[in-house]
């Protein structure tokens, strides 16, 4: 679009060029031929008004809603009523020439004019300042009637009584044209110099241009023909078309679609170059103008009333009245900048009190994040970040008051499991609870503050080893107290670890570490109780680090297998089932016990890859079984509370009986009883499992939390007993009685029993004569692999 613009104003400045330059060569290279430059002139004066004028309207229709398109309007009116009167005029010329008296051409001439001033009018009026237009319209009349008084004294009068013989109505006509265009040509150059202008600069100054040319043709036209020196083919024939033609280029120069173009005065002098062009020409030039009609009746040396008198006072009365506007305007002006004063005050008020509110809830946010930077969201203790940030302070000030403190790393034991069962509100609660506890005991003196999970270090100032053990079994002691939490009463336990500065570490990360570790041994210990560490956990905590490491990869590298345990049905007196059970071979350290590894794949999460393996191992060798011909064989997997906590258990023991085509009818599976404390939850998925035929038996009874009321609404087929109770039932008449409760609650429940841990003939026999159902253990056989299974289907007990 801007190529296409450029391009036009090229093509447009060529044939102005052209044109004139053709007219000129008519002139000239046809001087002799006066028909022919009448002719050729006509030609010329008439078209270029008509050219200009479609350019001119053509912007009228391009700007459809800015409203400086009626500038154009008024443009090309002017523009095509000069064309028609030229047309008018070229016509008397070649018909009449010798006739010199007005005509239509003159009353079209003068609607251009009219419409020419109409439209500068218009232009002012946009900038919305009804003062500055009145006072604009002072200063056109204020110089208009000096230039007038000037021209009729000077030049016009003199013409007058010389020209008398050509009527005094034509004389008139013919001067009011150049009188006309020099108010136009200065209403012009007031417009280009004000502050506030709707059309581009070169748009001024081509119109300038060309009403220049049009004054100083119609002056040479008059003065040649009051003389009766005019003749078709003068020289100044081309300025009039030429003229026309440069307001037409003007409005190809039109780009701003009509937008105000705002330029302050400064900007103004800046781009002018000189500090008094917009002062000297848009305010001085009135007074000037007054000034040089002063001059000019002094000058004349006569007092009689004439031009210059009547000049002179009127234009002095209007300078008067412009003042007295001007007054006017500056008042409204004082009384506007004090309203704009006032509102900016109160702006500035209202945009200050907004800063202050918003700096302080900045200040506010600020507190917030560095609050939340240092703090747990669900207990408001400190963090880790912060407790770390008080270590490195706290190896500071020890290391010049040489003193010790200590760090104590704190895990809740069975948070996991309250966690999992009875839901993560519970859990937070829970938490909350443990954090309160924890200040109290602690004092304000000290720092707690929670790790993440149920994990919670403490920073014990300037104390000793003694008395940080004294703190952590007095934690120990108030954490195993029941917890109420919604109505229900809780119970936890803590396993805790110490590391003391600078006897364990000297820096922030080998203390920390050295209390986890320590922390861990507690654990390993059996829980609830505390352990400072030594330098031998270092060695523990290596080879832990190198299990849990073996066990991730342990199933890919074939190094787990799967050992079956037989169980005798006492009434048959034959092995009717197997338990499946897992077995690590380690390539470094040999055979880990289950003991060891199961915990460990219980805390990293791992259990669940190695249930799903087990499950899957047993059911495609109870299919191998069956394919093989062995009949009523069954093989019970143990199924951690992790694993049977799962959304989709249920889901995935399904899946892996479909794939492997094992029949479930001789699938049992063991949970604990720690898995069945959400009682809901529990029964929906043993009945899913009860319903594809699976056995649910209830493993170590007696050693979990059940109630006898909570055990009698599970949906299970056998109860296993602890084989806590079957140590030393022999000798001890307290296990033999729980026994029997146990195997009585079965019986009246339509129950089955399985003893384990059976060691002796003694223990068998008693079992026996109780009515226990099934019985294994190592009196039967250790656990076998896979292999051996077909040598025990045929035990019998022969000494009984």
């Amino acid at each position: 679009m801007g190529d296409w613009a450029s391009i036009l104003e090229k093509r447009s400045k060529y044939f102005i060029g052209i044109y004139i330059l053709s007219y000129y060569a008519l002139i000239i290279c046809f001087k002799d031929e006066k028909e022919l430059i009448l002719l050729g002139g006509n030609g010329f004066q008439v078209i270029a008004p008509f050219v200009s004028g479609i350019f001119i309207i053509k912007q009228f229709f391009h700007l459809k809603k800015e409203k400086i398109r009626y500038y154009w309007l008024l443009t090309a009116v002017a523009t095509f009523s000069y064309g028609v009167g030229m047309v008018i005029f070229r016509y008397n010329f070649t018909f009449f020439p010798n006739i010199h008296s007005t005509n239509l051409s003159d009353l079209f001439w003068y609607i251009s004019i009219i419409f020419y001033i109409f439209a500068l009018v218009f232009v002012q009026s946009l900038t919305k300042n009804i003062s500055k237009t009145v006072q604009y319209i002072f200063d056109i009349i204020i110089v208009m009637i000096v230039v007038s008084s000037i021209s009729w004294h000077f030049v016009i009068a003199p013409i007058l009584d010389s020209a008398k013989e050509f009527g005094f109505m034509y004389t008139v006509v013919s001067v009011g044209y150049p009188i006309a265009i020099l108010v136009m040509l200065f209403a012009l150059l007031s417009l280009y110099y004000m502050s506030q202008s709707v059309l581009p600069k070169k748009v001024f100054i081509i119109n300038v241009i060309a009403f220049s040319i049009l004054l100083f043709a119609n002056m040479d036209y008059l003065y040649l023909t009051m003389n009766n020196l005019y003749l078709s083919g003068s020289y100044i024939d081309p300025l009039w078309p030429l003229s026309m033609l440069l307001f037409g280029l003007a409005s190809v120069y039109n780009k701003k679609d009509g937008k105000v173009l705002v330029e302050s005065e400064t900007e103004q002098k800046r781009n002018s170059g000189k500090i008094i062009d917009f002062i000297t020409i848009k305010l001085m030039l009135p007074y000037l103008s007054v000034i040089t009609i002063f001059i000019f009746m002094i000058f004349q040396g006569n007092l009689a009333i004439n031009s210059l008198v009547i000049g002179s006072i009127a234009s002095t009365l209007l300078i008067i009245i412009r003042q007295i506007l001007t007054l006017v305007q500056n008042s409204e002006l004082i009384f506007e900048t004090k309203e704009l004063n006032r509102e900016l005050e109160i702006k500035v008020q209202q945009r200050t009190k907004e800063i202050i509110e918003k700096n302080q809830e900045l200040e506010e946010s600020i507190r917030k994040i560095e609050y939340i930077a240092y703090h747990d969201s669900l207990t408001s203790l400190t963090n880790r970040r912060y407790f770390e940030e008080k270590i490195e302070s706290a190896i500071q000030e020890t290391n010049q008051l040489n003193s010790r403190f200590a760090i104590m790393f704190i895990d809740l034991d069975r948070f996991k499991f309250i966690n999992d069962t009875l839901g993560h509100h519970t859990g937070d609660l829970l938490l909350v609870s443990v954090s309160n506890l924890l200040k109290n005991i602690v004092g304000k003196e000290n720092v707690v503050s929670r790790q993440g999970g149920d994990e919670f270090m403490i920073l014990v100032r300037n104390t000793t080893k003694e008395e940080a053990e004294r703190l952590a079994e007095q934690i120990i002691n108030e954490l195993q107290k029941p917890i109420s939490i919604n109505g229900n009463e809780l119970f936890i336990t803590s396993s805790i670890g110490i590391s003391l500065y600078p006897d364990h570490g000297s820096s922030l990360n080998s203390l920390i570490k050295r209390a986890d570790t320590s922390m861990y041994s507690a654990k390993e210990q059996g829980k609830n109780r505390y352990q400072t560490f030594n330098v031998s956990m270092d060695d523990h905590i290596t080879l832990k680090v190198n299990l849990e490491n073996g066990l991730r990869k342990a199933i890919e590298l074939n190094e787990m297998s799967i050992a079956y345990q037989p169980k005798l049905e006492l009434l048959s007196n034959e092995i009717i089932g197997v338990e499946a059970l897992l077995r690590w071979k380690h390539s470094e350290y040999g055979n880990i016990s289950p003991s060891t590894f199961i915990p460990l794949a219980e805390e990293t999460g791992l259990i669940l890859k190695l249930g799903d393996w087990v499950l899957r191992e047993a059911c495609l060798q109870l299919k191998k079984w069956e394919d093989e011909g062995v009949e009523h064989l069954g093989v019970s997997v143990n199924v951690s509370t992790i694993q049977f906590l799962q959304k989709d258990f249920v889901e995935k023991v399904e899946a892996i009986l479909k794939d492997t085509l094992a029949d479930p009818v001789y699938l049992e599976l063991e949970i604990t009883e720690s898995s069945t404390m959400d009682t809901e939850l529990v029964i929906s998925k043993l009945k899913k499992l009860k319903q594809l035929g699976i056995k649910i038996s209830i493993d170590d009874f007696g050693s979990g939390y059940s109630s006898l009321s909570h055990i009698k609404n599970l949906p299970i087929d056998i109860l296993k007993i602890d084989k806590s109770f079957i140590n030393d039932i022999e000798n001890d008449h307290s296990n033999q009685a729980i026994v029997s409760t146990i195997l009585a609650l079965a019986t009246n429940l339509n129950l089955k029993t399985i003893a384990e841990g059976v060691e002796n003939e003694r223990q068998y026999q008693i079992l026996k004569e109780k009515g226990c159902d099934q019985i294994q253990g190592y009196y039967i056989s250790k656990p076998v692999p896979v292999a051996e299974v077909s040598k025990l289907m045929h035990f019998k007990v022969t000494n009984v």
